[in-house]
């Protein structure tokens, strides 16, 4: 089985593969642990937490906001937890931001594992040490750096995941592969080997900048107008199929820029295609000037341009873009081009 050592600036971790289920809960010897459990992997797997002090959490966004984190904190504090507990997080990208973002507030943070139950959640975000809560319709807006002390990896999670979220995932495993300039060689069944390249991928850049000052800023590839996507349609556009999505829409802005050929645009957008048909997509999703509206509002834009990772000739790197027509051109495009497919 695949590990992974990652150093920070906070702490250095471990993520360790396990092959089944049964095995990760087995590891967890800590008494002092407390368990915070997504609803949906409660009600699948609730043998395995019959004697495990638990608080089971909704997987939706209402549950990353500050109302919803006071109550989490009430409950720890009303059964007497303290700077010594030991929080294991079990779930998707939704618990792992709010559970990391109580780890590293409760005490002045406390020891934190991370269990992830998704495809998304075990090839990116359960490594990085971002923790993130919403607050006044703002994504991710709070949070910190606080990476967990171990992350424990077992595909059987996935067996019981569905189609919209399995497709999520490798939403972001194309983009690692993208980033690699290696779409074209990616093999899903394969999953426990692309985790491990997407989590490879991922550690050596955090590894060089933890703090998102410089180029981590590349793993937002696709992420501009896929977060956009995500607030527009309420979320009904899950996370990854978002970025895939934007990923076609940044293509489509860099073959216009002439920043890449037509020919290679053409190519990923085929390879990708696939993996988005089988969402229901509404025209007013892709309402231009709401999606603007999202974008400029991201933590990430901090001035009047608006920045975008975008394929370069074999290389990625964050461009400005003021001129509003070249985007709304090519989202456009990127609609039609969806839609004949559907």
């Amino acid at each position: 089985m695949h590990n992974l050592n990652i150093k920070s600036a906070n702490k250095d971790y471990q993520v360790n593969f396990y092959k089944e289920i049964d095995d990760i809960i087995k590891s967890i010897k800590d008494k002092k642990a407390f368990y915070l459990i997504d609803e949906n992997v409660y009600l699948l797997y609730k043998d395995y937490f019959k004697y495990k002090p638990r608080l089971v959490v909704p997987a939706l966004e209402t549950s990353k906001t500050l109302d919803y984190a006071s109550n989490i904190f009430d409950h720890l504090i009303n059964r007497d937890f303290k700077s010594d507990v030991h929080l294991v997080v079990i779930g998707g990208g939704i618990l792992q931001d709010l559970g990391g973002f109580m780890a590293s507030t409760f005490c002045r943070g406390v020891k934190y594992t991370l269990v992830p139950t998704t495809l998304l959640a075990m090839c990116d975000s359960c490594i990085g040490g971002k923790t993130s809560i919403n607050h006044h319709k703002r994504k991710n807006i709070l949070g910190t750096f606080y990476p967990p002390d171990e992350v424990k990896i077992s595909l059987e999670f996935l067996n019981t995941l569905d189609k919209r979220n399995l497709f999520s995932g490798y939403g972001e495993l194309i983009k690692f592969y993208c980033l690699d300039n290696n779409i074209f060689n990616i093999d899903l069944d394969n999953l426990e080997e692309c985790v491990y390249y997407g989590l490879n991928k991922k550690s050596k850049i955090i590894q060089t900048d933890e703090f998102d000052k410089g180029v981590r800023k590349l793993l937002n590839f696709g992420h501009t107008f896929g977060h956009a996507l995500e607030s527009a349609s309420n979320y009904a556009i899950p996370h990854g199929s978002a970025v895939i999505i934007g990923i076609l829409v940044a293509n489509e802005i860099s073959s216009n820029l002439g920043y890449c050929s037509e020919r290679y645009n053409t190519n990923v957008r085929d390879k990708l295609l696939p993996f988005i048909t089988h969402l229901k997509l509404k025209k007013e999703w892709f309402v231009f000037d709401k999606l603007l509206s999202y974008i400029k509002s991201d933590k990430k834009n901090t001035g009047k341009n608006i920045n975008m990772v975008l394929h370069n000739n074999g290389s990625y790197n964050i461009f400005p873009i003021n001129d509003l027509e070249i985007l709304e051109t090519s989202l456009s495009t990127v609609y039609e081009v969806i839609r004949l497919c559907d």
